[in-house]
């Protein structure tokens, strides 16, 4: 029976939550997961640290850690990455994005530019066949399915931002494919992934000189069919703390709340699932904590001034 439920956990994130990359409730506050072009927008150089459980209860459910850090060289180019680890039943992806972004500033402070991207990645997946029952004994199809090699990938992005309220990015992830037969034992290289496309864009209303309405919307597309859109927002209040809500289609409705104190920002989210998988779990908790660091674009003095002239936005 656990096996059964193993592999129906495999199956069911890799179909219908459309879960080649892990997945992510808060993205609006890391655009870089999605957008390579994105790199060292900001004007300060966040360090975030990520943790996600997803369909908490379900037995094997996926769980995502996911470390990053990215700022900007001379106001004109940006460098970064994440390190991550996907956990899905017996199955898991660990490995490295490193992305370099070249930006094109039509107005000084990050307030208004366009940002090409290129990211290179290394993963490697793995199987624990010991947690699968197979109908045939060491089944090709599963023994050669996964593979224990760091195999590398390319990802492109480009990302416009526009005055600190608006931006759109485009973006493809997996770019390197290629086909194996599982019968091919000399071929020790293996990338499991098709090509994922992202669009992304988000707008601010100021509703008061208090509060602001922040939107977004994030189209995943994969190149097996797979079409999935997020659609969020939330209200912040004096750049304090936040609440909102967001909607992925098909799968859950999710609450969001966080606060910034000075240098830190804190988010949690809680997912409830509206698919048939909801009936065996108790929904999604992800959380995040990101430490900003002195702005990169500011002025002379030491490094303790900058942070105090520092204005952190959420």
């Amino acid at each position: 029976m656990r096996g059964i439920i193993t592999i129906a956990i495999v199956l069911f994130a890799g179909t219908v939550s459309a879960q080649q990359l892990a997945l992510s409730s808060q993205y609006l506050f890391n655009e870089i997961l999605v957008n390579p072009g994105a790199t060292g927008g900001k004007d300060f150089i966040p360090v975030q640290v990520n943790f996600r459980k997803q369909w908490a209860a379900f037995p094997g459910s996926p769980t995502t850690q996911n470390a990053s850090c990215h700022g900007s060289i001379n106001n004109s180019f940006g460098f970064g990455g994440n390190l991550f680890n996907d956990a899905s039943g017996p199955s898991r992806r660990t490995g490295m994005n490193v992305n370099g972004a070249y930006h094109i500033n039509f107005q000084r402070d990050k307030k208004r530019y366009i940002g090409f991207g290129l990211g290179v990645s290394l993963s490697q997946h793995a199987i624990d066949v010991n947690q699968l029952t197979t109908y045939l004994p060491d089944d090709p199809a599963v023994i050669r399915g996964y593979n224990n090699k760091f195999v590398p990938d390319a990802n492109v992005g480009v990302f416009y931002r526009h005055n600190e309220r608006s931006f759109i990015g485009l973006s493809a992830y997996n770019l390197v494919q290629s086909n194996r037969d599982l019968f091919d034992f000399e071929n020790t290289l293996y990338n499991p992934l098709a090509r994922t496309y992202y669009l992304f864009g988000g707008y601010d209303f100021e509703t008061s000189d208090k509060t602001m309405l922040k939107t977004s919307l994030l189209v995943q597309a994969i190149e097996t069919g797979t079409v999935q859109f997020d659609v969020n927002a939330i209200v912040a209040y004096k750049n304090l703390f936040w609440v909102g809500l967001a909607y992925r289609n098909l799968d859950a409705v999710a609450l969001l709340a966080g606060t910034q104190i000075g240098q830190f920002k804190f988010g949690y989210s809680y997912d409830y699932t509206i698919s048939d998988i909801g009936k065996y779990s108790h929904g999604s908790h992800e959380v995040f904590l990101e430490l900003q660091l002195y702005e990169t674009n500011g002025g002379g003095g030491n490094w303790f001034r900058r942070i105090q002239r520092y204005a952190p936005k959420i």
